[in-house]
């Protein structure tokens, strides 16, 4: 039998929605338990779902400013924001989409990896690009190594055209 997936909507500026529970910026960690249960993993300031595939920050009054959701291959949950998908969205359109949301100034600093959207409080990270795998698996072929690793890097290639994680924060939060 299959597992449910979560369904997890991202509201950018107000917080998410995990199936029917809202969760807003400002509620504290007593108030994530109450509504998710337990977290599995906790550090200062950090509690982690890793069966919803997503993690939230406290500020230093112990109120959730942030919230980050893992993709693009989450087998936990199926997220939502502007009724996109943004793990379906290749890394390109998701930009798009999200500059025309945010109408106003962009964190560009660490492109194409990483984009931080002012004025909505959305970021989106990934570790790697297509043209870095391309490089390895260019790299790869010249050595004779590729053939070894060649799913690996398939794989590799397809997910670095998605954004692996994507944020979203309390107003203001990217510009602090």
């Amino acid at each position: 039998m299959q597992k449910a997936m979560n369904r997890i909507t991202l509201k950018p500026l107000d917080g998410i929605i995990i199936n029917e529970s809202k969760i807003s910026f400002g509620q504290t960690k007593n108030d994530l338990i109450s509504l998710l249960g337990n977290p599995d993993y906790e550090e200062e300031n950090q509690v982690f779902y890793n069966n919803l595939d997503v993690r939230f920050d406290l500020d230093k009054n112990g109120l959730l400013e942030f919230i980050e959701c893992q993709g693009p291959y989450s087998e936990n949950s199926e997220f939502n924001i502007y009724g996109i998908n943004p793990f379906k969205l290749p890394a390109n359109e998701l930009v798009a989409l999200l500059t025309n949301e945010n109408n106003g100034e962009i964190d560009d600093f660490e492109v194409p990896y990483s984009y931080s959207f002012l004025e909505i409080s959305v970021g989106v990270w990934r570790a790697t690009v297509p043209t870095d795998i391309a490089a390895a698996i260019a790299e790869m072929k010249a050595d004779g190594s590729y053939e070894a690793a060649k799913e690996v890097m398939d794989q590799d290639l397809e997910k670095s055209g998605y954004f692996w994680t994507v944020a979203v924060g309390k107003v203001d939060y990217y510009k602090i």
